[in-house]
């Protein structure tokens, strides 16, 4: 398990290190058109790909997205309960804390420790995930979303594409499929690099924001998967997908939060730390799943 874990968490961890040698010695993640070309290009590129690669039944897929979809939904109330308590604004907080990261960590942590099963099973979770990211998410910190914005969304029509051919049955030729592959490509490298560049940019003269994002990286892990627990009681899932429903809300907070606090002028740099941070609190509430599992 920590071995899957090692190898899931090292590639992050050196290209967010890339991103900060770049940011101090070079001007290359300075264009503020690289976070437009990832929002636009390559995370729509990178959800069509993925949802058109699962091999899952409908009714099977249908009842891990309406579990997910509950889950999300109630850390999403509790944590603004939990926002309000402390005194601190859901805008740009309440995304982050409730959308875990499950595509390029989650994914592949399921697979290394579930198999098959388990990775179409986190694929599912995760494009309900990238939904939420851009419902929830876009809604909070732009201060409101329109259906007529959710349609034009990038990643929103990928999804609803992606789910439309799987319904019918279809496949995209393989040159597209390959196409796709090499555009989706592009997303993970830019913004971990782009996400170091922040975090090199920190300042920690402000011990109460420091405090706070200490606090905040702890809660997403932990009223995740005590969420899930609670939710995959009710719903009856396969113990594979169980297991894997609560690695994947273990997870810590996601690249695409950063992305989009950015993106709409909120606290970047904090919810950048708060990413770096939460990933040693995931890695502990993980071990301890993978302990009682086994």
């Amino acid at each position: 398990m920590l071995q899957a874990l090692a190898s899931a968490l090292t590639p992050i961890f050196l290209l967010m290190l890339l991103g900060i040698l770049l940011s101090r010695k070079t001007d290359y993640l300075d264009s503020p058109t690289l976070g437009a070309l990832v929002s636009h290009i390559g995370v729509p590129a990178l959800l069509l790909t993925s949802v058109l690669s699962m091999k899952m039944d409908v009714l099977g897929m249908a009842k891990l997205v309406g579990t997910t979809v509950l889950i999300l939904a109630i850390v999403a109330v509790v944590t603004w309960i939990f926002l309000r308590l402390i005194g601190q604004s859901p805008r740009f907080y309440l995304p982050p804390l409730t959308n875990p990261n499950t595509g390029n960590l989650g994914i592949p942590v399921c697979y290394a420790l579930f198999g098959d099963e388990g990775l179409a099973a986190a694929v599912v979770i995760s494009s309900v995930v990238q939904i939420s990211h851009f419902t929830l998410g876009v809604g909070c910190m732009s201060g409101g979303v329109s259906p007529r914005q959710l349609i034009k969304n990038g990643p929103i029509l990928a999804l609803i594409i992606g789910a439309v051919v799987l319904s019918l049955g279809l496949s995209l030729p393989d040159p597209v499929m390959k196409t796709l592959s090499m555009l989706g490509g592009i997303t993970l490298p830019i913004m971990l690099m782009l996400l170091g560049r922040s975090v090199a940019q920190l300042s920690w003269s402000d011990r109460s924001a420091f405090g706070r994002t200490l606090l905040f990286s702890a809660w997403r892990p932990f009223i995740g998967v005590a969420v899930a627990l609670l939710v995959t009681r009710i719903v009856p899932l396969s113990e594979t997908e169980t297991l894997t429903m609560l690695v994947q809300q273990a997870m810590p907070m996601a690249v695409i939060s950063y992305m989009l606090t950015a993106r709409y002028k909120g606290p970047a740099d904090e919810v950048a730390m708060m990413i770096l941070l939460s990933m040693p609190f995931s890695l502990l509430v993980v071990s301890g799943i993978w302990w009682v599992a086994n």
